[in-house]
Parts: C-alpha cells; sequence; structure tokens
C-alpha cells in the first residue's frame, strides 16, 4: 500500500510539473462570526501558512433583522474586520452569500419572488459595501442537500429554485461591481445528477465559474483518495463544459480529509492534501481551492467536524498545514 500510495503521490507531482501549470488560488475556510473566533489566531494561522485568500459567510438573516435595514452586528463586525485585513495585507477573500430570511420566507430556503426579490437586494448591498475589497462572490452553500434549511429534517430545495436565485442575483452583484467573480453551484456528496440538472438550467450562462466539494473521505479502497476526488471535479467540469458551450473556470471551494480518532492520521491527510493540489494546478480551469478547515472547529477528538482543521485550537500548525505552505504559500506582506 505504502508503495502504491508513492507511486500515485510521484504521478500527480510529475503531473503539476508537466506544461503549463494554472495559477491556483489557496485559501482556507474561516469562521469569525462564531462567539468563540479568535480573529487573531485565525490571522496568525493565515500568516504561518501564507495563504493567499479564505472563505467564509456573511449570512442574510444576520445583516438584515428589520425589512428593509442592513446593519452590521458584532459577529458581523469580526466579518468585516477580516475583510479589512485581507485588504492590507494584499489577499483576496472569498465571501459567501446565503442563506434565508424569515422576514421573506420561512424555512432557510430562497423559493419565492418575494424572498428572491429580497435576497438580490441584500447580496447588491454587500456588493456595494464591499466593493474593492471582495472581488469573489459564491452564491448559497451545498444546496443539493439542503443547507440553510431550518425545517428537521432538512428540506431540499428543487435545482430550478436555485438556478432562479443564481441568476437574479448574479445581476444584482454585477450592477453593483462589475469587477466582481460570480460563483454558483457548491454541491457535494459526489452528486453529478444535481450539476446535470443544473447545466440545463442554463443559470451557470450567469457566472464566471461553478464551485464544488469534492469531498470522498470514508469512501472505500480507491474511492476517498485525492485522485477520486480530481476525477469527479474532471467530470463536472467536462459536463459543465459541454453544456456551457465555452470554457468555464472551476473553484474547489471546499475541501479536507478529517484526522478525528478513527478517521486520517494526520500524516496521511498531509499526503492526501499534497497530491490533491499538484493535480489542481496542473489544471488550467481550476482556479481556486480553499481548504476545509483553517482551524479545528471544536475539542472532541472523537468528532469529525471538530477534525479537519490544518491547525488545532492550540494554534499547533498540524503536518497538512506544512504541505500547505510548502505548495502553495506565496509572499506577501503582513501584519496582525
Amino acid at each position: 500500500m505504502r508503495c502504491l500510495m508513492r507511486w500515485l503521490l510521484a504521478c500527480a507531482l510529475a503531473l503539476a510539473t508537466s506544461g503549463a501549470v494554472a495559477e491556483t488560488i489557496a485559501g482556507a475556510c474561516i469562521h469569525p462570526i462564531r462567539k468563540d473566533a479568535d480573529l487573531l489566531a485565525i490571522k496568525a494561522a493565515l500568516v504561518e501558512a501564507r495563504l493567499a485568500s479564505w472563505r467564509t459567510s456573511l449570512p442574510w438573516n444576520e445583516l438584515e433583522k428589520r425589512k428593509g435595514e442592513y446593519a452590521i452586528s458584532a459577529p458581523l463586525g469580526r466579518v468585516v474586520e477580516m475583510i479589512e485585513w485581507a485588504s492590507a495585507t494584499g489577499r483576496q477573500p472569498l465571501l459567501l452569500l446565503g442563506y434565508g430570511n424569515n422576514l421573506y420566507e420561512p424555512g432557510g430556503l430562497v423559493t419565492t419572488d418575494a424572498a428572491r426579490e429580497g435576497f438580490t437586494h441584500y447580496a447588491s448591498w454587500v456588493a456595494r459595501r464591499m466593493k474593492g475589497k471582495v472581488r469573489y462572490y459564491e452564491i448559497w452553500n451545498e444546496w443539493n442537500i439542503g443547507f440553510g434549511s431550518t425545517t428537521k429534517p432538512r428540506t431540499v430545495g428543487s435545482v430550478e429554485d436555485y438556478a432562479k436565485l443564481v441568476s437574479v442575483t448574479a445581476q444584482a452583484i454585477r450592477a453593483a461591481d462589475p469587477q466582481a467573480i460570480i460563483l454558483a453551484g457548491g454541491a457535494t456528496n459526489s452528486d453529478t445528477r444535481w450539476f446535470e440538472a443544473f447545466a440545463r438550467t442554463g443559470a451557470a450562462d450567469a457566472v464566471d465559474g461553478i464551485s464544488i466539494h469534492p469531498y470522498n473521505y470514508g469512501k472505500p479502497l480507491w474511492g476517498h483518495s485525492p485522485e477520486a476526488a480530481i476525477a469527479w471535479v474532471d467530470e463536472i467540469h467536462r459536463l459543465m463544459l459541454d453544456a456551457h458551450g465555452k470554457p468555464i473556470d472551476m473553484y474547489v471551494t471546499e475541501m479536507g480529509w478529517p484526522t478525528h480518532r478513527g478517521g486520517y492520521t494526520e500524516a496521511d491527510a498531509a499526503d492526501y492534501l499534497q497530491r490533491f493540489m499538484a493535480l489542481a494546478k496542473a489544471r488550467p480551469y481550476m482556479k481556486g481551492v480553499w481548504w476545509y478547515d483553517l482551524i479545528d472547529d471544536g475539542d472532541d477528538p472523537t468528532n469529525r467536524e471538530h477534525r479537519f482543521g490544518l491547525f488545532g485550537r492550540d494554534g499547533r500548525a498540524k503536518p497538512t498545514a506544512r504541505r500547505y505552505e510548502e505548495c502553495c504559500g506565496r509572499a506577501i506582506v503582513d501584519s496582525y
């Protein structure tokens, strides 16, 4: 097995160093909106890993708590602080726009005309406020599994409703900031059928790139490898290219392998990151990768969701952080 892993890594590195290599943004997902967020620790981790970008959300229901009125609350103030810091240090944030707002539609999704109109006003306000500081926007996150739904069990909205939301929101963002790069898709669980349906709607014509979450941890045999993950991204790229009729960029806005007890070792996770990034950088269509997560989300070593971080909660850089810095870090003038 070790010989096979070495061979796969060698192949990935060979691909990455042969021919023209695409410029691929390297970043990580952060959560400054959380009550326990330590912004100094987040900035320090980004500096140590020399990452040029980060991804987080600026939720609609936190920004607009009274209809037609937008206010930066304390949690959103932490997001804004990170955006200001990114602008000052030459980083390029990716801002996720979501989710529903009960002022317009209950249930956490956006499926009605009234909610879509409200969402576009929110997106337009954000794009105007962040113009010149945020270039990348992503419309929603994992719509295909009902992310954002507040019902139990989750309600999964239709592809058609998502496509309508993408079309009108992209138009609103572009009117507010013509230089914005707009992403849509964000599907996970190897859901090729969802992407096929999304491609048929034609909504991809409204955006600049397709986002995707090719998680495959826990799958048997080859299925959980970096090569298998990239193979699915390749498949979706071909699918969207055929439907779009012209070249389209891809962005992996979440990716990772968890290192909880019973999951992957930190050494294996680092090896997987290196192989995945080598393959990603070898693809001209791949314009960005945001690793999930920058810092572990909790203290339970048995909880998978607490162990996706490049860094531990104590600030310790895991082997994944070292590999990420070596393969993808950039020289950036930093202060925090």
